[in-house]
């Protein structure tokens, strides 16, 4: 039985972030997007979204759960309310397009390495495939990707990593190495991804918590 991601305490998490976004996107080697209340309330949906996969026992990376991580994508770009949801729909169908044609790679290297491999490469190694060139996703890959590296690394035993005021820094910087590397074309970028994987990782492991899930009863 996996524990439960507490929602109140990764919404305070990430609502301090933003808060403080506009300070540390200046620090950051690459400027991201303004982190807004409302992308903020898509990925609180997610995670129930993921809670609810995990009371029912799915497996995210079986054939029979990969339209799951699709739904996670679309829920962290437009969330769950079907007006929304039909404002999105041609985005939401080339999303799809895009997946259905990247997922298969992404999702073998997890089923061949999940089983003997440590969580935090595991975690790390799906999100390199999934955030390095081409991407998994059209959009939302890094809070995509930060959701479903948290399932693998819980399916591990291991805590989630949500981001905070404090490790954003450090992880949008790694996140953007990764982003900027090729990982199927050009010999000289894609040398760079066991670095940028084993930082990551690396990152991981220390920044993991505990306190971002719900007590098991």
């Amino acid at each position: 039985m996996y524990p439960r991601f507490d929602l109140k305490k990764i919404d305070a998490s990430l609502e301090l972030f933003r808060k403080h976004f506009d300070s540390i996107n200046q620090q950051l080697t690459t400027k991201r997007e303004t982190f807004t209340p409302e992308m903020k309330m898509n990925i609180i949906e997610a995670y129930d979204f993921l809670n609810h996969l995990l009371g029912n026992d799915i497996d995210l990376f079986l054939p029979s759960g990969l339209h799951h991580l699709l739904e996670l994508n679309h829920i962290v770009l437009c969330g769950t309310h079907p007006q929304k949801r039909q404002e999105y729909y041609h985005h939401l169908n080339e999303t799809r397009k895009k997946f259905l044609h990247r997922i298969d790679k992404i999702k073998d290297w997890v089923l061949k390495h999940r089983k003997d491999e440590g969580a935090f490469k595991l975690a790390a190694g799906f999100y390199a495939k999934s955030l390095s060139k081409p991407q998994l996703f059209l959009e939302g890959n890094h809070r995509t990707g930060n959701i479903i590296l948290n399932y693998l690394l819980l399916s591990k035993h291991q805590p989630p990593f949500i981001m905070s005021r404090e490790t954003a820094l450090e992880y949008l910087d790694l996140s953007g190495d990764i982003k900027y590397t090729d990982s199927e074309n050009g010999f000289e970028t894609a040398f760079k991804m066991p670095g940028h994987r084993k930082r990551f990782a690396a990152f991981l492991e220390r920044c993991v918590d505990a306190g971002f899930l719900q007590d098991l009863q």
